[in-house]
């Protein structure tokens, strides 16, 4: 009964860090959304321990999660779905980098191997709070330096959002949604390593269009002030 209470308390620091560390990217905020966010990652804590726990199926956790990440952005942040799904996309594979980036720095160390992978507790732990530990911590770098990307903007109160659905975005999304389940499905067969480099790749490419989409922000910007300035 106690491991349980210990996995589901884990799990929503470890929702709540994936998603600091989603919005933060994004400099979406977290405050003005508190009491809704609370109550979101204990629903993930709760569903992710039934999954892996009850219904022991721990390779759909993290792809269904992701679907339920990108519902609550698009609903809560009132985003386009290319912006919700590329958020949610980009943030769940930046953790799992992290992750599998811990875990394997203790791989090659011998203070954890890939059968430990499967377990609920123990070394798993390890990785757990490292990996929640480091997403806070870059979650309040990005915040206290007001770094991350800003071209995703929320819709005024009663205001549909003035954004268009980018194709560019939505297939970074594809690719996004392909390597968050691949990253389920192999990695308790397959080298973390390969599957560290997928991961890395597929978020290289998002953050890509993510600095494109901010250079284009603000030339519409600059183009639209020039503009203005003619026009007196």
């Amino acid at each position: 009964m106690l491991s349980s209470y210990v996995y589901i308390g884990l799990g929503i620091c470890d929702a709540l860090a994936m998603f600091a560390l989603m919005i933060s990217l994004y400099r979406l905020p977290l405050w003005s959304y508190r009491f809704k966010v609370a109550g979101f990652v204990v629903f993930i804590a709760l569903f992710s321990f039934v999954m892996r726990l009850v219904l022991e199926v721990p390779q759909l956790d993290l792809p269904i999660q992701y679907v339920f990440f990108l519902i609550f952005i698009k609903f809560v942040y009132r985003l386009k779905f290319s912006h919700s799904s590329f958020v949610a996309g980009a943030g769940v594979t930046a953790y799992a980098i992290l992750q599998l980036t811990i875990y394997y720095v203790y791989h090659l160390v011998g203070m954890i191997y890939q059968s430990d992978l499967l377990k609920t507790e123990g070394a798993v732990y390890l990785i757990q709070i490292s990996s929640i530990l480091a997403a806070y911590g870059i979650a309040i770098f990005l915040k206290y330096f007001r770094l991350g990307f800003s071209f995703i903007r929320i819709p005024q109160d009663g205001q549909p959002s003035p954004q268009k659905e980018q194709t560019s975005l939505l297939i970074a999304s594809i690719l996004s949604t392909v390597t968050i389940f691949l990253i389920s499905f192999f990695l308790y067969n397959v080298d973390s390593l390969g599957i560290t480099i997928m991961a890395f790749s597929t978020f290289s490419i998002s953050y890509f269009l993510s600095q494109r989409s901010d250079y284009e922000g603000v030339r519409s910007i600059v183009e639209a002030s020039l503009q203005q300035d003619k026009a007196k």
